[in-house]
């Protein structure tokens, strides 16, 4: 009997959809951090993880799980078939600002496993901003049949309850790149990093942050982090022409290139004495490095997450542009950046117990916690 119940515990799979498999460090850091949530709490062989991947091979190579193709019909319905829970996140999955369509990919995939009786997750969802009627529609309508809700800001659980999602309970975690350790290397030349995106409106934003990092960290190497190559790459170039044009400094700028892996990318952030972001995961994963963010604000989510982790003060809003204020805002965070950090540590604890509560809802609904 004691054989039986081992078996049955090894036969629970967990289904895993998000943005994975296509070199973006803040997805890939968003499904380390739930394989190794998973990891830390189930014994060896008692859960299986399948994500839905661009690049199966390269998920599973990555992060040591199993893979399915996410757009080919067979292999996905192959995955949702075998699946005891079907867990949609983490991530900015449900939003119809940078595209329209997707929200239907990522709905429709969680009706499908619905549609199959199996059990259905929203993870550390990071909802919004839902712009069309269709958009709340659909995602009121999925959301109410779900099994667990677990959102990673009080700003998507709000905007949940106010398209009319009723059950199941919403529960506001953190985001599970936040469950990555960092490092215990110490820190060498005197380095900060720059992790910003192409955004329509910000075409000079490049410059103007190596402007502004120019007046108070010219003695510094900025360490460059495009996060999304494919998107990014041509922002962090343009500053780094910038920076060596203004500072003309032996420091030059350095490419940390994404592709090199999440380990590399974890050295590298917390070899920063401070980061200047724009993109989401590289604020968070230099929260979980200890290293305090300048955030720049271009999307609700930026400042949510700077006010969850208690830097609410860091944030620069882009719709309201103010070089001077953005140079102002670098200067105090360098100069308050020691204790600035000791803060970070000293609240680290709490949110890695907001983002595991993410695993222990999952585990919850297969009965393993």
């Amino acid at each position: 009997m004691k054989s039986d119940a081992v078996k049955s515990k090894a036969a629970k799979r967990v289904t895993l959809s998000g943005y994975y498999g296509f070199g973006n460090a803040g997805d890939e850091a968003v499904l380390a951090g739930l394989a190794a949530g998973f990891r830390a709490v189930c014994p060896a062989g008692e859960l299986e993880l399948i994500a839905l991947s661009g690049h199966p091979a390269e998920t599973h190579t990555t992060h040591g799980i199993s893979a399915a193709e996410r757009m080919k019909p067979g292999p996905l319905i192959a995955a949702i078939a075998r699946t005891d829970l079907f867990l949609s996140g983490g991530g900015s999955l449900l939003q119809d600002v940078t595209s329209a369509h997707s929200i239907f990919y990522y709905l429709g995939v969680v009706r499908m496993a619905q549609l199959l009786g199996k059990k259905t997750m929203f993870a550390a969802q990071g909802i919004g901003p839902l712009t069309l009627s269709r958009s709340r529609r659909l995602v009121a309508s999925v959301a109410n049949r779900l099994d667990a809700i677990t959102v990673r800001d009080k700003d998507s659980a709000k905007l949940l309850r106010e398209i009319g999602v009723s059950r199941p309970m919403i529960e506001v975690t953190a985001d599970p790149a936040l469950l990555l350790v960092p490092p215990e290397a110490g820190r060498g030349t005197s380095s900060f990093g720059v992790a910003l995106r192409a955004w329509p409106g910000q075409e000079l934003l490049a410059n103007q942050v190596a402007e502004a990092c120019s007046r108070t960290l010219g003695e510094s190497r900025p360490l460059l982090f495009p996060m999304q190559p494919q998107n990014d790459l041509g922002s962090a170039e343009q500053f780094a022409a910038k920076w060596h044009q203004v500072t003309q400094q032996a420091n030059k700028a350095v490419l940390c290139s994404a592709q090199e892996g999440l380990p590399s990318l974890l050295v590298n952030i917390h070899s920063c004495e401070i980061m200047v972001g724009m993109r989401l995961h590289a604020l968070i994963l230099a929260a979980a490095c200890g290293v305090p963010s300048v955030a720049l604000a271009y999307d609700p989510k930026v400042a949510a997450f700077m006010a969850s982790c208690g830097q609410a003060d860091a944030v620069y809003d882009l719709s309201r542009p103010d070089p001077n204020a953005l140079t102002a805002l670098i200067s105090r965070l360098w100069s308050e950046r020691s204790a600035r950090a000791e803060a970070l540590r000293a609240i680290l604890p709490s949110l890695r117990t907001l983002a595991a509560r993410n695993i222990g809802a999952a585990l919850e609904l297969l009965s393993l916690s």
